[in-house]
């Protein structure tokens, strides 16, 4: 096992005192640290990877955090709900929350954008690949999952294969990506729904990180990237009043529904999902939960992978 982080916990599969069968203790590595892209410090390219016991290597879940695309932390997947990591896990893969370098807030430098964090993304999973043997992870069939800003990293990551090629990776490394409720698809369209809208005030938020022109926007929006490799891909996007123009709802699905014409149109396999009865909030809490609707969806969509 690489060096660094928490030791191992024990697992072994025990009795309640009624004798049921406890599940199998989570094994955690956290604070491992990865080999960041040539040039980047060392800085915030660590991991927590989470696994169960397994005779044979499984696939692996790389969990991307949202925070804006200047905040967040990996240990918020943990964190937030008590079934998010343990869902994956019981669904057959091995589990790894990554961190990569923050962007700066607005009216800072620019020194990181988008572009900067998917690239750290892809050297985190050739590392994770690397070291695939000690920790029994299977080297194909690798599902990306982000959340907010997150959703957005890992549809630039399965769509522009220049990232993964710059990791020294193969575009199909990776089998899916699954996007938790984000609007930047395509840049220089969500900021047009967001003129006059209940986030109009992050307007200059994007602008700083994507830039104000379109073609620098674009740059970094999956859509502009279509005509070429993509990875299948689930688009989810969360709240109530998807009609009403201005709304979060409105917004994150009509981009969702965008990118995914596009993605059609262009030959590429994608699947929707508008939950008006969750929140971007409750998304992450109550993922994983029995019963919850947009759990089920990501369940039946990675039943669909080869």
């Amino acid at each position: 096992m690489p060096d660094g982080g928490a030791a191992d916990v024990s697992a072994q599969e025990d009795s309640d005192s009624d004798g049921a069968p406890r599940e199998p203790e989570i094994l955690q590595r956290l604070d491992l640290a990865y080999e960041p892209p040539p040039g980047v410090g060392p800085g915030n390219a660590t991991l927590d990877f989470y696994a169960l016991p397994a005779e044979e290597a499984r696939p692996l879940a790389l969990l991307v955090h949202g925070g804006s695309w200047v905040g967040g932390d990996k240990a918020n997947f943990a964190t937030a709900s008590p079934t998010f990591v343990r869902w994956w896990l019981d669904r057959g893969y091995q589990v790894a929350a990554v961190n990569f370098r923050l962007a700066s807030p607005v009216g800072a430098g620019h020194e990181v954008g988008p572009k900067e964090q998917v690239l750290d993304i892809a050297f985190a999973l050739a590392w994770l690949l690397q070291h695939a043997p000690e920790l029994g992870i299977a080297t194909d069939g690798v599902v990306a999952l982000g959340y907010s800003s997150g959703a957005h990293l890992v549809a630039l990551l399965g769509a522009d294969g220049t990232y993964l090629e710059a990791a020294g990776l193969p575009e199909q490394v990776l089998a899916a990506t699954v996007s938790l409720d984000v609007h930047a698809y395509d840049v220089p369209f969500a900021r047009s729904l967001m003129v006059g809208s209940v986030v109009e005030q992050n307007i200059p938020l994007i602008e700083h990180l994507f830039g104000a022109t379109e073609a620098e926007q674009l740059a970094a929006s999956p859509i502009a990237f279509v005509e070429g490799w993509v990875a299948p891909a689930m688009l989810v996007s969360v709240d109530r009043s998807p009609e009403e123009v201005g709304s979060h709802g409105y917004i994150v699905s009509r981009c969702a529904a965008r990118y995914a014409e596009a993605l059609r149109a262009a030959g590429h396999r994608v699947e929707t999902l508008h939950d008006s009865d969750e929140t971007h909030a409750s998304l992450a809490i109550g993922f994983g939960a029995p019963g919850d609707r947009v759990t089920e969806a990501v369940g039946a969509f990675l039943d669909t992978l080869p």
